[in-house]
């Protein structure tokens, strides 16, 4: 008998570990940052981003997921519609590569494996880990020309963000979604050292101390649409 039942638990669990349905796409969009130099509006994509996503469909409801993330972040002071911001006239422009994992909320019951179309919006709580470069001095250069050495460094965001998918056909997926980044940093833009470093040249020491506020850290948003396919045997949840 404890045979028999140990045989039905076994293919029971076997049953709900391949019930899943897979997710694997790309996704391209537009990201952009707020912080100390450039615009304060969080939601305006000004660069480039693309990237992979990865889904496991856990149940109509809760989904685990993964991306691997390429994007350009860029911010100019002329572009602020603070006019203190646009007296300093700073720009930036960079690169960040970020992996996150986390779990995606549906709103509603979403199967991809039912005939009909099947949608809902979604929320979105992930953990980040991302890779950038920083300022870290001063190279030999000819005036009034400036060359900055850079330096590789990795950092931490909390992410998290809103979406809408749906099924295309078959076995093709639509989504498009907001994904909004705290760092635990405040240097993807360079702002400590240009303080430190290009504003004394050309600065009253009393404007310099309205840039740059130590006690905020940097944002970086991305916005754009997905595609993926699905695989695996349909869902019996």
């Amino acid at each position: 008998m404890k045979k028999q039942y140990l045989f039905l638990l076994f293919i029971g669990l076997t049953n709900l570990m391949n019930a899943q349905v897979n997710e694997i796409g790309i996704f391209v969009g537009g990201s952009n940052y707020v912080g100390d130099i450039g615009s304060s509006t969080f939601i305006r994509p000004n660069a480039p981003a693309f990237g992979l996503i990865y889904k496991f469909n856990k149940n109509p409801r809760i989904a685990y997921r993964a991306t691997l993330t390429s994007m350009s972040i860029r911010g100019n002071d002329l572009d602020a519609k603070n006019e203190i911001r646009q007296y300093f006239k700073n720009s930036f422009k960079k690169n960040i590569t970020e992996l996150t994992a986390g779990i995606e909320f549906n709103f509603f019951e979403y199967n991809l494996a039912s005939r009909g179309l099947t949608k809902t919006p979604y929320f979105i709580l992930e953990l980040a880990a991302f890779q950038y470069k920083t300022a870290q001095s001063l190279a030999p250069s000819v005036a009034p020309a400036i060359s900055i050495n850079y330096k590789s460094k990795r950092g931490i965001a909390i992410p998290f963000g809103i979406g809408y998918k749906t099924k295309l056909f078959d076995k093709f997926a639509f989504a498009i979604e907001t994904r909004i980044r705290y760092t635990l940093t405040d240097d993807i833009d360079d702002g400590l050292f240009i303080k430190e470093h290009i504003l004394p040249a050309t600065t009253s020491s009393n404007k310099i101390e309205k840039f740059n506020n130590p006690k905020t850290n940097d944002w970086y948003m991305f916005t754009g649409i997905s595609i993926s396919y699905t695989f695996g045997r349909p869902p019996c949840y």
